[in-house]
């Protein structure tokens, strides 16, 4: 289910500066009254997994720049109307009349602005987020970068966790014939927790034999059941697994002593040994 804020009105470009009036600056970049009111501002927004891929919808008519010119439009989002601290939005815009950010952007957003470090301060409760765009031409930026005035949406919330946090654990160990678990079985000491990085995921310290084989998995041979690619593994090297229908179990090449890390980038995701001092 997509959020959808509709606006009041949508305008062209103006064709002088009464009609487009500069308002208070920040931080040296001229504020100009371009973002057009939202009409469902008081209406209830909760974020939900299930509705994360839906926009939030906003219009706003294109500062003038005395010629013709496109311009790019990014969201900036603030829980404070004066934006002491604000989070702008990666995504792009280029027409004014649609301009949508993702649901999920936004519940990241106002997620790490109020400080959420896991599931236990979720759902958040409802409150006022600012919006306000940034506009820029990025052929000629120079003096063309303009700050819009700033709207509310005033109940606003999140029930999941939308934002990378480091240290959380998850459903993956590593499985095989290792010194705590020869059985295969999961166990805590080899179970992978976030890394401080988006899409990775680390074990701080871990042993095991030459020729000890593993897999890494969930706890129930489920969904992560990941094993030896077309190559050898080597200490020290990214390996990338193999994520096919229950794959071959990887073989440790020598005794090993250190943190193990999973890396996902682009659909595929890489194993690492990582030798370290115990």
């Amino acid at each position: 289910m997509a959020v959808a804020a509709l606006a009041l009105s949508f305008s062209s470009c103006k064709e002088t500066w009464d009609e487009n009036p500069v308002l208070v600056g920040h931080e040296g970049v001229q504020t100009v009254n371009f973002l057009n009111e939202p009409v469902l501002k008081d209406q209830p927004v909760m974020i939900t997994n299930d509705n994360s891929t839906g926009t939030f919808h906003l219009t706003c008519s294109q500062p003038y720049y005395g010629y013709a010119a496109v311009a790019t439009y990014k969201v900036q989002v603030s829980l404070s109307e004066d934006f002491n601290d604000f989070i702008e939005l990666s995504q792009a815009f280029y027409d004014c009349s649609n301009i949508n950010p993702v649901n999920a952007d936004i519940a990241a957003a106002i997620e790490k602005l109020s400080g959420v470090q896991s599931e236990d301060d979720l759902p958040m409760p409802y409150q006022t987020m600012y919006v306000r765009l940034h506009s820029q031409i990025d052929q000629s930026p120079e003096n063309t970068e303009y700050l819009s005035n700033v709207v509310s949406f005033n109940q606003v919330s999140a029930d999941y966790l939308a934002i990378w946090v480091s240290g959380v654990p998850v459903n993956m160990y590593v499985r095989g014939g290792l010194p705590l678990a020869s059985d295969w079985s999961p166990i805590p000491e080899y179970q992978f927790v976030t890394g401080p990085e988006e899409n990775t995921w680390v074990i701080s310290y871990l042993e095991m034999a030459a020729g000890t084989e593993f897999k890494i998995a969930d706890a129930s041979w489920g969904s992560c059941n990941w094993g030896a690619g077309d190559a050898p593994l080597v200490i020290g090297e990214e390996y990338m697994l193999n994520t096919g229908n229950n794959p071959g179990n990887i073989q440790c090449p020598a005794d090993f002593a250190g943190s193990v890390q999973v890396r996902m980038e682009k659909g595929n995701y890489y194993l690492l040994l990582d030798p370290k001092a115990e």
